[in-house]
């Protein structure tokens, strides 16, 4: 159980926030597997790259039972004083991290038909950069919510770090959709289109974990550090 002594939580709280950090790990997994699957994509190996979109869905289904499961607590619960909803506004935007990943691996896993320059893109170093700032940015939240059991300071710290990571995953996507929209000429329309909408639904997964670190600067502005 991690230790939130400083925020003279509850034991029912310090539960919550363990189960936030077990969300989080089944969040950071699905994103991980996500990585995995476009990967495999790029390879045309389509049998692993089904397989793995499989696990993204079913780590999905994970968090949100996770997510409802911990949301019901709170919600029956009498503890959290006047930061219930900004909890469980945290776990709907940790939730929704895995919902993007899912949402943009069903992108690539409606159409396996890439073509030979789709799937060079998908194996782009601008797309290894930008799954991996997706990926850094999963887990500078875990250590942000982790960094609560230290105090404000140690938390403040470390907002800034998830901001960042979603930054560079804007960087990388917008380096990725010139390079897409630079050569669509030569490639199948069909897959122009699929990999533009995918960049958009992947960035998500960054952005929510930065919607998540708005909420904890919240929670922190209302005592909780």
């Amino acid at each position: 159980m991690v230790d939130f002594g400083f925020l003279s939580a509850s034991k029912k709280e310090h539960e919550v926030f363990d189960g936030v950090l077990a969300l989080l790990k089944t969040v950071s997994g699905t994103v991980d597997t996500f990585e995995q699957s476009v990967s495999a994509w790029a390879r045309g190996d389509t049998k692993l790259a089904g397989d793995l979109v499989q696990k993204v869905f079913d780590g999905e289904t994970r968090a949100d039972e996770t997510h409802r499961e911990l949301s019901l607590k709170i919600a029956e619960g009498a503890f959290f004083g006047g930061v219930r909803e900004d909890m469980l506004n945290l776990m709907e935007k940790i939730d929704n991290i895995a919902d993007s990943a899912k949402d943009a691996a069903r992108f690539l896993s409606s159409d396996s038909q890439l073509g030979a320059e789709a799937k060079d893109k998908l194996g782009s170093s601008e797309m290894t950069l930008f799954l991996s700032a997706l990926k850094s940015s999963v887990a500078a939240l875990t250590d942000l919510v982790r960094a609560l059991e230290q105090g404000k300071k140690e938390a403040l710290a470390k907002v800034h770090t998830v901001e960042q990571y979603e930054e560079d995953a804007d960087s990388h996507k917008d380096a990725f959709l010139q390079n897409l929209f630079s050569s669509y000429q030569s490639m199948n329309p069909v897959n122009v289109i699929q990999l533009r909408d995918f960049m958009f639904v992947a960035d998500d997964v960054a952005d929510n974990a930065e919607d998540a670190s708005d909420v904890i600067l919240v929670l922190i502005a209302k005592g909780y550090g």
